[in-house]
């Protein structure tokens, strides 16, 4: 078991060094997981008595209302925590956490967690930075949800992606804006029509950034798309 948890670290320059000065009676009492997809959930408003690291694969970290509405929070990629804050200060779940990829996850007890924390200071403060960045990243994305229109999110998540070289498809934009997948697929369809998107093999690829650009900014008539 524990051969299996450190070749998990050793292949993460990142894990291995969130983990270099670990102690080991700790270390020994991590257990590696595998999920495939959809099959690691955890709900909102329960508590839980492990603390997780996500060692590969993408989880989603979403609210789910009475009605069934649901809103994504983030998405996790490796090196990130799930649980960290609910084992700090003792509280259920404040979201609902499932896996959108296979995923890899290494599982500590909460109270082995929190020794480790207060034990490893470089520890403490590698976490005070993942969680930073953590609320750093759902502050722009209230922004996003809350100042701007599902056609300017769509189309700025869009050109992000494309600047990095990255390929979208529809399912990553229900991760990343805050309205249903019909209304993605209309958006997308008149985005389309209008030559400035096209969609082939479930890729999406920007043809025209700049009048992308100006809709997303408000300075013509397609704003309410």
């Amino acid at each position: 078991m524990l051969n299996e948890v450190l070749t998990a670290i050793d292949h993460s320059p990142k894990l291995a060094s969130l983990f270099k000065s670990c102690p080991l009676y700790l270390l020994e009492r991590i257990k590696k997981q595998d999920f495939s997809l959809g099959k690691f959930q955890l709900f909102q408003g329960n508590p839980y008595e492990f603390t997780y690291l996500l060692v590969s694969g993408q989880i989603k970290v979403y609210l789910m209302a009475s009605n069934g509405k649901s809103v994504v929070l983030d998405i996790y990629g490796p090196g990130m925590f799930i649980g960290e804050q609910e084992a700090i200060i003792q509280k259920p779940y404040s979201a609902s956490i499932t896996n959108i990829t296979d995923v890899t996850l290494l599982r500590m007890a909460n109270n082995d967690f929190n020794e480790w924390r207060l034990y490893d200071q470089q520890f403490a403060n590698k976490l005070i930075y993942n969680l930073s960045f953590q609320i750093y990243n759902l502050t722009q994305r209230t922004e996003r949800y809350s100042l701007h229109s599902a056609t300017e999110q769509i189309i700025t998540f869009l050109i992000k992606e494309k600047k990095q070289n990255h390929q979208v498809n529809r399912e990553q934009l229900t991760f990343e804006v805050d309205t249903s997948y019909r209304n993605i697929n209309r958006i997308l369809q008149n985005l389309v029509d209008l030559n400035l998107l096209a969609i082939k093999n479930g890729k999406i690829h920007v043809l025209n950034e700049k009048e992308l650009a100006l809709i997303a900014a408000g300075t013509n008539e397609m704003r309410d798309l």
